[in-house]
């Protein structure tokens, strides 16, 4: 079996090496954490510790099926309740990132606080922005021209 080994497992346009184990390569896919790898492979019927060059066309295929069709516990969905359709989801790769992208400007559309932030370049979950998050045009106290605005004021 070790003969007939793939290099390269690929799902979802994403590499995974061959010699690692399959429960550790699916969280290589976006949008698959380490919480929802072993529950797909559970639903396919696949053992996790079984080497990714080892999968077969067909145990390829039914992770590509379990997670397309999201035969999950909703907690372990990365999309509930999508806002268009009401529905628990599982998106993947590109399709979780056009979805992040969609919901962002999606925000900036509603003028929400978050899409303010979100417009505006700055921290949208609550950070603190007094020291962090600064951009280039920004680079500290400008102390000496503090000073000099003093000493002009004290000279007049």
């Amino acid at each position: 079996m070790a003969d007939e080994r793939k290099n390269i497992l690929r799902i979802f346009a994403t590499d995974i090496p061959g010699d690692a184990q399959i429960g550790e390569g699916l969280r290589q896919l976006k949008g698959v954490s380490f919480s929802t790898s072993k529950p797909i492979l559970k639903k396919a019927g696949i053992d996790p510790t079984k080497a990714a060059g080892d999968i077969t066309n067909e145990e390829k295929e039914s992770i590509k099926e379990v997670i397309e069709s999201g035969e999950m516990p909703s907690y372990l969905l990365n999309r509930r309740k999508d806002p268009e359709e009401g529905e628990d989801k599982m998106l993947t790769s590109n399709d979780l990132e056009i979805q992040e992208r969609q919901d962002i400007e999606d925000m900036k559309k509603l003028g929400s606080y978050r899409g303010m932030r979100h417009r505006h370049g700055l921290p949208v979950r609550g950070q603190k922005t007094q020291s962090s998050f600064r951009g280039d045009s920004s680079v500290g106290v400008a102390t000496a021209e503090i000073k000099a605005e003093k000493s002009g004021e004290e000279s007049e």
